[in-house]
C-alpha cells in the first residue's frame, strides 16, 4: 500500500501512518469491489434473506432480469443439446418443444397471477432445468430400450441356435433313416425265426415231457423192485 500510495499525486498521498495506509486501503476497497449476488425469487429463500439483511436491498443496485426472448431460448436449446446423440430434425423438434413447454408454463403462470394473486415465477434457471430433466429422462428411456433390445437379441441367438440344433439333428436323423429301415427288416426276419424256433421248442419240450413220463413211471417200477428185494434180502 504504501508503494501505491506513493504514485498517487501528492495531494492525495497520505502521511505513510499504518492506519493512514489502511484507511487508504479501506477506500479503495470500497471504490472498486463489486461483489454480484445472484438469487432467484422463486420461494420463501429470497423473501427470508431480504427480511435478515435489509442491506440487500437498501444498499445494493438491483437488476430484475426479464424473461429470456424466443431466440435466447432456441440459442440455449441448442447449446444444451448439442451432445446429445440426435438426428438434425430430431435436435430441432426437442429444441421447439422445450420452448414450447417453457412459454405455454409462462404464460399459465400469468394467467395464475391474474386469476388469483399469486406468483409462479418461471425463471431462465427453470428453462435449464427442463432441458437437464429431458436429457436424463432420455438418456435412462434410451438405456432401457437398449437393454431390451440386447434381451431380444439374445433370444433371437437362442432361438437361431436351437434350431440350427434341430436342423442338425433332423439331418442325422435322415441320415440315420436307411440304416434303422434295414435294422427293422432285420429284427422282423429275427423275430420269424425265434418264433419258428419257438414252434420247434415247444414240440420238443412236449416230448422231453413224454421221455420224462416214461422215465418217472421206469424208475418207480426199479424203485419197487428194488424194495423187493431188499424185504426179500433182509428175509433170508
Amino acid at each position: 500500500m504504501r508503494q501505491l500510495d506513493k504514485q498517487r499525486e501528492k495531494s492525495k498521498q497520505t502521511d505513510g501512518t499504518p492506519v493512514a495506509l489502511y484507511n487508504m486501503f479501506i477506500d479503495r476497497v470500497r471504490d472498486q469491489l463489486h461483489v454480484v449476488l445472484c438469487m432467484s425469487p422463486i420461494g420463501d429463500a429470497f423473501r427470508n434473506r431480504l427480511r435478515k439483511f435489509p442491506s440487500l436491498v437498501n444498499c445494493c443496485t438491483i437488476d430484475w432480469f426479464q424473461s429470456w426472448p424466443d431466440d435466447a431460448l432456441e440459442v440455449v436449446a441448442r447449446r444444451f443439446l448439442e451432445d446429445v446423440e440426435l438426428r438434425d430434425d430430431e435436435r430441432l423438434g426437442c429444441v421447439s418443444m422445450c420452448k414450447s413447454f417453457h412459454q405455454s408454463t409462462r404464460q399459465l403462470s400469468e394467467k395464475f397471477r391474474i386469476n388469483l394473486g399469486r406468483y409462479n415465477y418461471v425463471t431462465p434457471t427453470s428453462y435449464l432445468e427442463l432441458i437437464s430433466t429431458f436429457k436424463t429422462l432420455l438418456e435412462k428411456r434410451r438405456n432401457e430400450v437398449m437393454k431390451l433390445k440386447r434381451r431380444y437379441e439374445v433370444g433371437l441367438e437362442k432361438l437361431e441356435a436351437a434350431a440350427s440344433s434341430v436342423s442338425s439333428m433332423q439331418a442325422e436323423l435322415e441320415a440315420l433313416q436307411p440304416q434303422l429301415q434295414k435294422a427293422s427288416v432285420e429284427v422282423e426276419e429275427l423275430m420269424g425265426v425265434i418264433e419258428k424256433d419257438s414252434i420247434e421248442v415247444a414240440k420238443t419240450e412236449k416230448i422231453v415231457k413224454a421221455d420224462e413220463a416214461v422215465a418217472n413211471e421206469q424208475a418207480s417200477a426199479a424203485e419197487a423192485i428194488k424194495k423187493e428185494c431188499d424185504y426179500d434180502l433182509s428175509k433170508a
